[in-house]
């Protein structure tokens, strides 16, 4: 490596190696040889080197403004821009989030141990959260047709509705074991009927699917 304005073409670092070529040392840094880590150490400054990255474009150069009478070098790896993500995004009422932390606190009780892999126990965690949310929201005004998902079968809503029931006994009287019992219960059922539930209307929107030329008619 060398740096033409440092004039350290074929010498010596402070180790006693000799410095492997830059085509360019003042704005692109190419590096050329072998595709091992190098760390080259020079008298004034240090050059880190990024061999195992090949498929990121290094872009160099020389920092002067500094409060002493030593220059540094300012390495830039820029990063291609990615599409935005479309998450969904849920609102809980400031005076809800106490009864959302029971109510997923209750879930958990409920099915822990159940689940071998971490995908699954956040996609069920995801699905408790988003019918907590689903089903304390109010009527909005707007003129576009109710979606069906599965979230407002009346299956999983009478069991939601059961569930809550339980957990405010409970909350009331934490020593009432029946009602701890009877949430953990529905709390289990709950679990298994939105994955049958969901299954189902994954099969009826399929089919909506495969009777339409595009999604965007169903």
């Amino acid at each position: 490596m060398h740096d033409r304005e440092l004039g350290s073409h074929h010498t010596n670092n402070a180790n006693g190696v000799r410095w492997k070529a830059f085509l360019d040392a003042t704005e692109v840094a190419v590096l050329t040889g072998n595709n091992l880590p190098t760390h080259v150490q020079g008298g004034r400054l240090d050059y880190v080197v990024t061999l195992n990255m090949p498929t990121y474009t290094v872009v160099t150069s020389l920092v002067r403004n500094l409060l002493s009478d030593h220059f540094a070098l300012e390495t830039t790896i820029p990063i291609g821009s990615t599409a935005p993500a479309n998450r969904k995004r849920l609102d809980v009422p400031t005076a809800r989030l106490g009864q959302l932390t029971a109510y997923v606190e209750a879930w958990y009780s409920a099915t822990r141990g159940t689940y071998t892999d971490a995908d699954s126990l956040y996609g069920s965690l995801t699905d408790i959260i988003e019918d907590f949310v689903e089903g304390t929201r109010g009527p909005t005004q707007s003129n576009k047709p109710c979606q069906r998902t599965y979230a407002r079968d009346p299956r999983i809503v009478n069991c939601q509705q059961t569930l809550a029931t339980y957990q405010r006994q409970w909350q009331k009287n934490p020593g009432d074991h029946e009602a701890r019992e009877a949430m953990v219960v529905v709390a289990r059922h709950l679990t298994e009927l939105r994955q049958e539930v969901r299954k189902i209307y994954w099969n009826d929107f399929l089919a909506k699917v495969r009777q339409t030329k595009s999604l965007q008619e169903v």
